[in-house]
């Protein structure tokens, strides 16, 4: 599989996309290559937390691509202002550091996705459809990078899943939210978070993230899009 999506469009409906970078120039030409994809409309830049809030207001997009570093705060502290706000857009993160730290913040406020600015723009499109479709974009660099510092599994939690949970699993390292596995599974969206807290205890994981990391490294899941 390849490592990022294929294809000009992925649904009929276009995207409609909010690009956020402390450098408005650099906003305004990632703004220019977005708007060369078909299904993608950039509604509006912006350059700090104040201006961003304005924009989400006014524009609604279905999907924010968010900077981590603005000159009035971080993103992720915006990230999480914008989802209890607006919660029907999605946030794609986007920073120049490599840091899985970081990574685990933007995930935990509810972000769709992180993107390293050192990607493609083919990764960015990647991530901003995936959102949508109300996926989580990870690359995958990114989540191997969080194998070494895992500590050993508990063999016995792998061996203590059941058929379900499993299944649940799966749909975790393709990045399918809580209500997508509960539209593929036809289970009701607490069943799902139950499976999901079981797993994390049973994989001895703190986080859905670290969950899909462990289980990949012990061959229960492979890491496919959108964790690309």
């Amino acid at each position: 599989m390849s490592e990022v999506s294929q294809g000009p469009s992925e649904s009929l409906a276009t995207i409609a996309v909010a690009v956020v970078d402390d450098h408005q120039m650099v906003a305004e030409g990632l703004a220019s290559l977005l708007a060369g994809e078909m299904d993608l409309d950039v509604v509006g830049t912006a350059a700090n937390v104040a201006a961003t809030m304005a924009l989400v207001e006014a524009r609604r997009p279905d999907v924010l691509l968010l900077d981590y570093r603005l000159p009035d705060g971080d993103g992720v502290m915006a990230a999480s202002e914008v989802l209890r706000r607006w919660p029907d857009t999605k946030v794609v993160m986007i920073s120049a550091l490599r840091d899985e730290e970081l990574l685990g913040r933007a995930l935990a406020v509810g972000c769709s996705g992180f993107v390293p600015k050192d990607r493609g723009r083919a990764e960015v499109v990647a991530a901003i459809r995936a959102a949508r479709r109300g996926e989580t974009f990870v690359p995958k660099a990114m989540i191997s990078a969080l194998f070494g510092r895992l500590r050993p599994n508990n063999a016995g939690g792998r061996n203590e899943l059941t058929k379900r949970e499993r299944e649940v699993l799966g749909l975790l390292a393709k990045g399918r939210s809580t209500a997508a596995m509960s539209e593929d599974l036809h289970l009701s969206e607490h069943t799902v978070r139950n499976h999901v807290r079981n797993i994390l205890a049973k994989l001895g994981a703190h986080s859905k993230l670290e969950a899909v990391a462990l289980a990949a490294r012990e061959g229960l899941v492979s890491l496919e899009q959108p964790y690309a």
